[in-house]
């Protein structure tokens, strides 16, 4: 598989290296984010082929607000996103239909990382962004730096 770029916007440190590390054996290079500023300043500051999304990032509040912000943003918007979950889909969706109308695939916690696999690769071609590379955690300092 080409070189691709894949954030994995995840609060659980444990679960987001386990992620990484996975995807790495496979030739798929990912960014690391923990918290919604994080993602959304990676989102803006490169090439981005997929968003794997944790729906509670670092808070109590779902992650619907990301989402949105992106389908409102011409250059984010054909940016393909999987969401991971511990919440069914059924009730993702009671709580914001709009949102989940936006996302390509919903994996719900605990998840087979095969299957994970098999959703980036399947949405990896809908990915408008220029395919790039990009490996490590993101750096809020320095991406603000370069948006201004």
């Amino acid at each position: 598989m080409g070189s691709m770029c894949v954030v994995i916007a995840e609060d659980n440190f444990v679960l987001r290296r386990v992620v990484v590390d996975y995807l790495a054996m496979f030739g798929i290079n990912c960014i690391e984010t923990e918290s919604e500023e994080e993602t959304w300043l990676v989102l803006n500051g490169m090439p981005v082929n997929v968003l794997v999304l944790d729906l509670v990032l670092s808070s109590d509040n779902l992650m619907f607000s990301i989402i949105h912000r992106m389908q409102r943003h011409p250059s984010l918007k054909e940016i393909p996103i999987i969401v991971t979950s511990a919440y069914s889909g059924d009730s993702l969706m009671a709580v914001d239909r709009e949102g989940c109308s936006a996302v390509y695939s919903f994996l719900q916690k605990p998840y087979d990382l095969s299957q994970l696999r098999y959703a980036i690769v399947r949405v990896a071609g809908r990915s408008r962004a220029t395919v790039s590379p990009c490996v490590g955690m993101a750096d809020s300092s320095q991406l603000a730096q370069k948006r201004l």
